[in-house]
């Protein structure tokens, strides 16, 4: 992945943020969507659009929304185009820096902890708060890892010079040799 600015910015201010909820539904125009393609190493995505639902949250403010997505990516082992569908939800809440972190002890460790509510850490907040970039960031975890051309689904590969048998398991396994080493030992203990 290459690290490139944020072309879908879409920054928000905090008081707008928190005055009440709001919803931010969008596309993307076709320069953010070349920009997505390459920040994340695709042949393409063909379109984005989301609908974002903000609210106050505590000191801070949640972000509930939903990304869909064309993309085309690359199959791992052919390298041909793949194309994929991307319909992602998310919920992330946002809190002050002072809300998160507790410093009256001065380089001691901190707990983070997973809000039940939230289901997650909350993140800090910032002011303004870009949306654009959580777009971004929800796609590139919605992107498939290890994407694969129709009917290499269940396909087994293996790599290894020609002429040479590829690795079994039994083979990467360095203690089951001494395993059965253990047990021809026992047995010939228990038949003296």
């Amino acid at each position: 992945m290459t690290t490139l600015p944020n072309a879908l910015a879409r920054s928000v201010s905090i008081t707008d943020l928190r005055a009440e909820p709001r919803r931010y539904d969008g596309t993307a125009s076709q320069e953010e969507l070349l920009a997505l393609a390459a920040r994340f190493d695709l042949p393409a995505v063909k379109t984005l659009s989301w609908q974002i639902e903000s609210e106050p949250w505590r000191s801070g403010v949640r972000l509930s929304g939903h990304i869909q997505a064309q993309v085309i990516q690359e199959c791992v082992v052919t390298l041909d185009p793949v194309p994929a569908e991307i319909h992602e939800r998310f919920d992330r809440g946002f809190l002050p820096f002072v809300d998160l972190y507790d410093d009256s002890k001065p380089g001691a460790e901190y707990e983070i902890v997973t809000d039940s509510d939230l289901g997650d850490v909350p993140e800090p907040l910032t002011d303004p708060l870009d949306i654009g970039e959580i777009l971004a960031e929800e796609l590139g975890i919605a992107l498939d890892p290890y994407p694969r051309s129709e009917g290499l689904e269940s396909a087994a590969y293996s790599a290894q010079p020609a002429g040479i048998e590829p690795l079994t398991d039994a083979d990467v396994k360095p203690f089951a040799s001494l395993a059965d080493l253990a047990k021809k030992m026992n047995t010939a203990k228990n038949e003296d």
